[in-house]
């Protein structure tokens, strides 16, 4: 016969794997992105994940200007837009995740290459205005479990973002 504190010890191990398979989905987590088109066009949005947000600013894209030069800027001159068009990331080796959304409908995406500590940009593209850059947009939350929306209107855009997840108090 098992002794009643064997059984609790028992019982306490098998609550605690199954807590530690829940917690390890948690800790690499990483952030998604959903978005909504509300508008008559089709945007594109593109994901980078960058291990800082210096290290962000600094990514070089290849863009083609309002009078039809080719060159490249740097992410920090793409943080308001400016009329870009076709906007390229020239830079190697940057995790990089692409979504198309049509007119009325929604779309999500998992940021791939995250990992704890990183930084998450987002690049809009107004793909019926010639790709036209419209919108860029840059998360600095260092938290799993990150969670990430965007509503893309005629008139603009809004958005939200949840810094964390539900049990990151239990992996601090």
């Amino acid at each position: 016969m098992v002794s009643r504190r064997i059984a609790a010890l028992l019982a306490l191990l098998v609550l605690l794997s199954g807590g530690s398979v829940v917690a390890g989905d948690v800790i690499t987590s990483p952030p998604t992105m959903t978005v909504t088109n509300e508008d008559t066009t089709t945007y594109r949005v593109t994901a980078y994940t960058t291990d800082s947000l210096q290290t962000a600013m600094l990514l070089n894209f290849a863009v083609t200007t309002a009078d039809g030069d080719r060159r490249l800027v740097t992410l920090s001159q793409m943080v308001w837009a400016d009329g870009y068009r076709n906007v390229t990331l020239v830079d190697d080796g940057i995790p990089t995740r692409q979504v198309t959304v049509e007119p009325g409908e929604d779309a999500s995406m998992t940021v791939t290459g995250w990992t704890p500590g990183n930084v998450t940009v987002y690049v809009v593209e107004d793909l019926g205005d010639n790709e036209t850059h419209v919108q860029t947009e840059i998360e600095t939350c260092t938290q799993r479990g990150q969670e990430h929306t965007l509503t893309l209107t005629e008139r603009g855009s809004s958005g939200s973002s949840v810094c964390a997840s539900s049990v990151d108090w239990l992996l601090a």
